[in-house]
């Protein structure tokens, strides 16, 4: 079996039981590093009651801060960020935390409910100046394709997905592999998202742990390590000032939608 990102041949990287009563076989890609499961039949199963797992009691915490680094991205690195995409923007916290910050984001999810972001959906041939994908290449089975279709939407990718560490990485070692779950069937080494960048056509860069960008100019890998720094992040975001929140401009958007006759749901404004 190849590697699903380089192509290269693959060895047998070891077993886990997921979900408590499958076999999950994995392989490793013996030129980029990526490890996948062999074939993730149990995948219908771990998605049947919610896409977002009960066991991700950080959702909150990461969308926090999240928006303080991609926040301090915006207003500091691209600028010139008009209409923004988050794939996989699972309830839609993300979308409404960013558009509470003054951005034109849009939400698109083909798997969960939009709770949090309701009327500000993306269409499908919509463009974007910058998309985002957080936690969603690691629940993937072919990825490369998932990305080439987000990369024709937006010149600029920014995702997240913990590397592979460089010990303790086996099945049963590392926790990412969360076979309480049964989700996660992809992990990536900063080599193996070197390479997506080149099938892309963009420049890779990487903090060394959780944040990846791909991007049609050269972006210094220390932009990522800066705004996933807590005190670093918000120094960044005290020095230069705000967008005015969408937030009330959004409220009446959608009230004068829904109170147009026959609306059955909200849509964005135009």
């Amino acid at each position: 079996m190849n590697c699903k990102l380089c192509g290269a041949g693959t060895g047998p990287f070891g077993e886990l039981v997921v979900l408590a009563r499958h076999l999950a076989r994995y392989r490793r890609c013996t030129a980029c590093g990526y490890v996948f499961a062999e074939d993730p039949y149990w995948l219908g199963e771990a998605y049947a009651d919610q896409a977002i797992a009960a066991l991700d009691t950080g959702i909150v915490v990461r969308n926090l801060w999240l928006a303080d680094a991609v926040d301090a991205l915006l207003r500091w690195r691209f600028r010139g960020v008009r209409r923004a995409l988050d794939h996989g923007g699972g309830s839609g916290l993300f979308v409404r935390l960013m558009r509470d910050r003054g951005y034109d984001f849009r939400w698109t999810d083909p798997y969960c409910r939009n709770l949090f972001a309701l009327g500000f959906e993306a269409g499908t041939d919509d463009r974007f100046d910058f998309a985002t994908c957080f936690e969603v290449i690691e629940h993937l089975a072919d990825p490369l394709p998932a990305l080439a279709e987000l990369a024709e939407r937006a010149p600029t990718l920014l995702v997240s997905t913990e590397l592979l560490p460089a010990t303790g990485n086996r099945p049963g070692e590392w926790h990412y592999y969360a076979p309480e779950t049964g989700q996660h069937i992809g992990f990536f080494t900063a080599a193996s998202l070197a390479d997506v960048g080149r099938k892309l056509g963009r420049h890779f860069a990487t903090d060394g742990r959780m944040l990846h960008a791909f991007t049609s100019e050269p972006l210094d890998p220390r932009w990522l390590r800066w705004v996933t720094k807590r005190r670093r992040v918000r120094w960044l975001l005290r020095l230069r000032r705000k967008r005015p929140a969408l937030t009330w401009a959004d409220a009446e958007a959608l009230a004068g939608r829904l109170a147009t006759p026959h609306s059955d749901a909200p849509a964005p404004p135009s």
